[in-house]
């Protein structure tokens, strides 16, 4: 449970951090489609250990099946939400290569929609058929970025 709450919010961070690089200044030279998901990936390859730390450390106490309570959701989602905010921006600050700006601009858009559903309700962390990230999280793996796609398998 506790990797899988981790693992969501990290999807998330990257969605909106693809939503805000589609706004990336006109003046900046495109990276190519192999920098880009290199680069995206690191962002959020990093953004995760720290959500993941977080998730340690939030529900420590918690048994494998057990559900986290609405106190420890609340106090993941105020470590979680910034991180993923600033993951989304760091890769927003990225210029994608024009064939992917479409894309790009559609995660981030869905990203920081699933953002805003979580501030609005932490809950939706622990709810795994409602998964606030899911669109996000597969639009992120069709783009190559594994890391901003809530490490879930396929």
């Amino acid at each position: 449970m506790k990797r899988r709450i981790g693992a969501g919010f990290a999807s998330l961070a990257l969605a909106g951090t693809f939503a805000a690089g589609a706004a990336a200044s006109a003046f900046a030279q495109p990276l190519s489609g192999s920098e880009f998901k290199k680069q995206g990936n690191a962002i959020c390859a990093e953004g995760n250990r720290q959500i993941d730390a977080a998730a340690e450390q939030v529900f420590a106490g918690l048994s494998r099946d057990q559900q986290p309570t609405a106190e420890q959701l609340t106090a993941f989602a105020t470590v979680a939400v910034p991180n993923i905010k600033q993951q989304i921006e760091d890769v927003a600050a990225l210029e994608p290569p024009r064939n992917l700006r479409a894309k790009v601009k559609k995660l981030v858009k869905t990203a920081r929609a699933a953002v805003a559903k979580v501030e609005a309700d932490p809950s939706l962390l622990a709810d795994e058929k409602q998964n606030p990230f899911a669109a996000s999280d597969k639009q992120a793996k069709k783009l190559g970025l594994k890391e901003c796609a809530g490490g879930e398998s396929s």
